[in-house]
Parts: C-alpha cells; structure tokens; sequence
C-alpha cells in the first residue's frame, strides 16, 4: 500500500470527513503533472488537529506544527523512512469551504483508488486563491488545463466564488487565455 492511500485510509478511520486537492486532483480533471506532495483538505478545527491527528499519525509520520498561510491552517505528515509528504489544509468555515466540501465526489483515482476528490470548479477556485495574485504561471497553467478538458464547467458557480474570494479577474483571464 502506497503512504499516501495510508494517510487516506487513516482518515476515513477517524472518521475525519476529507477531499483530495491539488495537483493529485488534475489526473481527474485535467493533465496530470509530478508533485512532491499530495494535499488534503480536512473538515477539522485546530484544536481537532492536535487532539485527533497527531496521535493517529505520529508513530510513522512527522507530524508538522500548524501554520497560518494567508488565513487558512496547513498542517503536513512527513513520512519517517520513505519519501512521501502529506499537506493537511484545514477547511474554512466559509460559505466557499462548506460547497467544496458538498461538491467532492468519491471516484476511482489512478494514484489513490477510491478517494473524495474535489470537484473541478473548486480545484481551479483553489488554484486562482493559491496563485499569489496571478504569479505562479504553474497554478495559472494547471486552471487552463482544467478549463481545456473538463466538460460542462458550473459558469455560474465558478464566478460567484471567484468575486467573493477576490479572484474574479483571474478566473476571466485563465478561461480567455
């Protein structure tokens, strides 16, 4: 068993509700690339983090301190004797963060097996609010991607978040471009 689906198998044991993001998400949606590290949004609050996570994962894993990056907590396992990293971003309490969480779908992912994994809407939300304003051409070029493959995209959805998280004019210059 890869760690990675070690990670998911002990969430769902924990019954710490999840969904699979980032670039392990494109090979869903759009061109998957290489990544160094699989990303998780978890339905936790940081007081859960350190009560429920570190305990379940600290006999194989480093489980890193939480962090504040740009108001959203992240958290990570390292794995002790194999090379695998686990981003752990704690969800919002947001209107955004509470849809994303509906929208995932369970599905038979190529790395993980069967695993929540973010709807396509939210990967390229998530991707524009990661994208520092517009400069990481790599998140800017994984939302063209996503926008290029995936069938039927929810407009509507996509900009109403967009406005409310500030990233409005990004998305409108990722799908013209």
């Amino acid at each position: 068993m890869n760690t990675e689906r070690e990670v998911l198998d002990r969430l769902d044991r924990l019954a710490v509700r999840h969904y699979v993001t980032g670039s392990w998400a494109l090979s869903v949606h759009a061109e998957p690339r290489m990544t160094r590290d699989l990303d998780l949004v978890l339905d936790l609050d940081p007081a859960d983090y350190e009560r429920r996570i570190r305990p379940a994962f600290d006999d194989v894993y480093l489980v890193n301190d939480l962090i504040d990056v740009g108001g959203r907590a992240i958290g990570g396992l390292v794995h002790r004797t194999e090379i695998a990293r686990v981003d752990l971003i704690l969800g919002r309490r947001d209107a955004w963060s509470r849809q994303a969480f509906e929208r995932c779908r369970v599905v038979d992912h190529p790395g993980l097996g069967r695993a929540a994994v973010t709807s396509a809407e939210d990967l390229i939300l998530a991707k524009l609010e990661w994208s520092d304003g517009g400069r990481s051409e790599l998140q800017l070029r994984d939302c063209r991607s996503v926008i290029r493959i995936a069938p039927e995209l929810d407009w509507d959805y996509l900009r109403r978040h967009a406005a409310v998280l500030g990233v409005g004019p990004l998305l409108e210059s990722v799908r013209g471009g």
